[in-house]
């Protein structure tokens, strides 16, 4: 009798190599959930200093127009100076230089709490103070981005994106949630400093990453040879069709969302008929919504096309950005406002974070490591202005017509470019 010959266990092997990642994959990827645990402390700050940042301002001004011109130094170093600091960024140590960056702020916010608790704050000091924080951002932004596919293999993109996502969405309902508490028991100064000493604990994390760094510039960068850089970096972003269609669409998004970011309060009293306490549970289902996009997307992302991402999610958006509207006829009825409110706040967060979450993942996927700082700080400085612009001209269509047709614009706006994206076929991956 003739022995049966085994069959080499071939399919096993081929099975367990075409595994698809998931979450338990990215759990082993110890140098990325560094960086993940200092962002996470980061937001936590963040969104504590988000509240309290607030109060401080218009306690020391007493005045709006200064609220929105520390809005607006804040965001300048976002527009003006990123698209610069991409290029420097290439070629020096993104390890160092998001270590010390960190480090800059943490002085920066701990001294603006020491000045308000000793009664010495002004508002000019506000304004320097939110310049410098900001434009250190502007170098630890693209740093951060251009650490990451060197701590990640591609194949962990999406996953790690998400579970990332994820995790700052739930942090920061958790610092939301503190802020009030700390704010009332311990004053504005010390919620300021719980910001300041959380880079300090970002740093720390920081300090211990192993990241293999390549290419880094011996020597000083000159002038001419910055700028060429610069300039490469652009005409790269340019000439990738890829690319140059994610920066629209990501200015595209900023756009068809401003009215909603703008508008919130208006929204809530002129349209809904409410007060703070429905703004309060529209931020909180909003957050909420965003998290559990940020974690459903690389579900989505297996069964669906990058192009079907996209179109589905901004049609869902277009249409709630509608439905809000139909607040006006329930007025009466806050039961139904509420529960209108809550479902479609969750839904525009869900879409709205599957379709960041979507841009950034086939962003990194379709960059050369080489070009990913000075192309992500093109990229996200492109995305940053246009939503001053886009606020300016919410601005001016309110003293044109109410809110509910801003809204009914904004949503029309919406349909017809997700729209247009399934219909021209669009590259998006």
């Amino acid at each position: 009798m003739k022995k049966q010959k085994k069959e080499p266990q071939t399919d096993v092997k081929r099975n367990t190599q075409t595994q698809r990642p998931g979450y338990r994959d990215i759990l082993r990827q110890k140098e990325f959930l560094k960086i993940i645990l200092a962002g996470l402390v980061n937001r936590f700050g963040d969104s504590i200093d988000a509240i309290a940042f607030t109060w401080l301002v218009y306690a020391i001004t007493g005045n709006a127009g200064w609220s929105a011109l520390v809005f607006a130094v804040n965001q300048l170093p976002s527009v003006l100076v990123q698209p610069f600091a991409g290029a420097l960024v290439e070629g020096m140590d993104k390890k160092k230089l998001m270590v010390y960056t960190d480090i800059v702020r943490g002085f920066t916010t701990l001294g603006l709490a020491f000045l308000y608790i000793t009664g010495t704050l002004n508002p000019w000091i506000i304004l320097l103070f939110t310049l410098i924080n900001s434009s250190v951002e502007a170098f630890r932004l693209p740093a951060s981005l251009a650490a990451v596919p060197k701590v990640l293999d591609e194949k962990y993109y999406t996953y790690g994106s998400s579970l990332n996502n994820t995790l700052c969405t739930v942090i920061q309902l958790v610092g939301l949630g503190c802020a009030g508490f700390i704010i009332a028991s311990f004053g504005i100064g010390c919620a300021i400093a719980i910001d300041g000493l959380s880079f300090f604990g970002s740093a720390l994390i920081l300090a211990f990453l192993k990241i293999q760094e390549t290419n880094l510039r011996k020597e000083k960068l000159q002038v001419k040879e910055y700028f060429a850089t610069l300039k490469e970096g652009l005409v790269y972003l340019k000439e990738v069709p890829v690319l140059r269609n994610l920066c629209l669409l990501a200015v595209v998004i900023n756009v068809a969302v401003t009215p909603l970011n703008s508008l919130q309060s208006p929204l809530i009293q002129e349209v809904l008929g409410q007060g703070s306490n429905l703004l309060s549970t529209f931020s909180l289902t909003f957050t909420a919504g965003m998290g559990i996009g940020s974690f459903l997307y690389p579900f989505l992302s297996d069964k669906f096309t990058v192009r079907a991402q996209f179109t589905g999610t901004g049609i869902l958006m277009g249409t709630g950005l509608y439905c809000y509207t139909f607040g006006e006829h329930l007025k009466s009825n806050v039961p139904a406002v509420y529960l209108l409110t809550i479902t479609l706040s969750f839904l525009l967060g869900m879409s709205l974070s599957i379709m960041t979450s979507a841009l950034g993942v086939q962003f990194i996927k379709n960059v050369k490591k080489d070009y990913l700082a000075r192309a992500g700080s093109i990229f996200n400085a492109g995305a940053s202005a246009a939503m001053p612009a886009a606020s300016l001209a919410v601005s001016a269509l309110t003293a044109l017509c109410p809110v509910s047709q801003i809204f009914k614009l904004s949503a029309l706006f919406c349909v017809i470019i997700f729209v247009s994206l399934a219909i021209m076929r669009v590259r998006l991956e």
